[in-house]
């Protein structure tokens, strides 16, 4: 039984690296927004303060009779609080070298990585004292570890959003958004970017979903020998680990040549569209694969034919896991730069238009154009310095993001529509 006393020291230690945890984390995002705030002397007294809890920690572990926390967990998580105390203390402005490299890790970026260590040690180290069974501590830190699993690449991607937000707001307003760049007039717009990049997500969508579905299709639901399915998952995975340049080399060398002579907004499209294909077929096969049996059974036996229990059954049950494939393909290909500035793109060119006042209405002269892309755009201004500064660049990437997010919205609806209409 443990006594009142001893129910004291614990939950002493738990608020002692609750509070060290949590004024660690607060230091390194205020290093992350300004690397040089925290000064040397500070660095070194917060080293203090971590050694003496880690001292007064390992008191207590002798000290206890009746509670002990699970010894793995706390040897590791001490001796990582440890290192992070004697780097702070002794060394606040060493920064870490790499050998045979040129350079090294800063002092700056070395604090800032070891403050974020020591507060998720400092939160694990706490939570082995919560409970009195020391069973009970292991599987809280066990849960502790799978909840860092997702909040730090939440955490990464709410981080990359704000901070594009706070550097690209500053640019954003209708003229930027419904303009075109004019470096005579001293004028920057990204109006024709914007389109071209509609323009090319929305023609390889086109071109890849309805081959990618297709084939997923006839995989299976028609093909009877395993050696077939298992020939083009092979395909499918290659083409999706292809790097993107390779893409665009093969465009420029067989594509260009072969439709105009020059980039062409038609060839990027194809290109996008040759690397969309692959995830959407892997992602539509998986899809249709988990429609369970009996769906097919069931509407066979009531008189349906294949293609009808295809169309009216299988393919419903099964977008939305279509549509999260085909979402996933085109957060991929709405960035690449590097397949479309050898094959599709230009810097000052005019947004394409495929509407006419005229009959028929419809023109496809813009296929055969070059056109602008906000990836390529972003490039031009960051290396060339071309198209606009900085802070263009950052706003052209906050508007890439949004446009993103508004595929990612309209794909969303759509899956969470058809969710609510197949019933299970």
């Amino acid at each position: 039984m443990i006594s009142a006393r001893e129910k004291a020291i614990r939950y002493i230690m738990i608020v002692l690296w609750l509070v060290l945890a949590v004024v660690s984390l607060l230091i390194s995002g205020w290093l992350v927004v300004e690397p040089g705030a925290i000064s040397s002397e500070a660095i070194s007294a917060f080293g203090g303060i971590l050694l003496a809890g880690v001292g007064i920690t390992i008191i207590v572990f002798n000290l206890g009779d009746n509670y002990q926390p699970p010894i793995s967990h706390f040897l590791i998580s001490i001796l990582l609080l440890l290192l992070g105390g004697v780097v702070f203390l002794f060394f606040p402005d060493q920064g870490v070298a790499l050998p045979n490299l040129e350079g090294d890790i800063t002092a700056k970026l070395a604090n800032l990585l070891l403050f974020l260590l020591v507060g998720f040690a400092g939160i694990w180290a706490g939570l082995l004292f919560f409970r009195e069974n020391p069973a009970q501590n292991r599987e809280l830190a066990v849960k502790y570890f799978t909840w860092l699993s997702v909040l730090i690449p939440l955490g990464v991607l709410v981080f990359f959003v704000s901070y594009t937000i706070i550097e690209g707001s500053s640019v954003i307003n209708w003229q930027f958004i419904s303009s075109s760049t004019n470096l005579m007039m001293g004028k920057v717009g990204i109006f024709p970017a914007i389109m071209g990049t509609f323009s090319l997500i929305i023609g390889a969508t086109v071109l890849a979903v309805p081959l990618g579905v297709g084939a997923a299709v006839f995989l299976t639901e028609y093909a009877k020998r395993t050696w077939i399915r298992q020939a083009v998952g092979v395909t499918a995975d290659c083409l999706w680990s292809t790097p993107s340049i390779v893409f665009g080399l093969f465009g420029y060398v067989f594509l260009v040549p072969r439709i105009t002579g020059h980039s062409t907004l038609l060839a990027g499209q194809i290109i996008l569209a040759a690397m969309l294909l692959p995830l959407t077929i892997a992602t539509s096969t998986e899809a249709l694969s988990s429609v369970p049996d009996e769906f097919r059974s069931g509407s066979l036996a009531l008189g349906a034919s294949r293609w009808w229990t295809i169309r009216k059954v299988i393919l419903p049950s099964s977008v939305p896991s279509i549509i999260t494939g085909i979402l996933l393909g085109i957060g991929r290909i709405a960035g690449e730069t590097a397949p479309i500035m050898l094959i599709a793109v230009a810097s000052n060119t005019s947004a394409p238009s495929f509407l006419t006042s005229s009959f028929p209405y419809f023109q496809l002269g813009s296929l055969f154009r070059e056109v602008d892309a906000l990836p390529y755009r972003m490039y031009s201004i960051y290396k060339a310095g071309v198209g606009g500064s900085i802070d263009e660049a950052w706003g052209t990437a906050l508007v890439l993001i949004v446009l993103v997010l508004m595929f990612y919205g309209l794909g969303i609806t759509v899956r969470s529509y058809y969710r609510r209409r197949r019933g299970w």
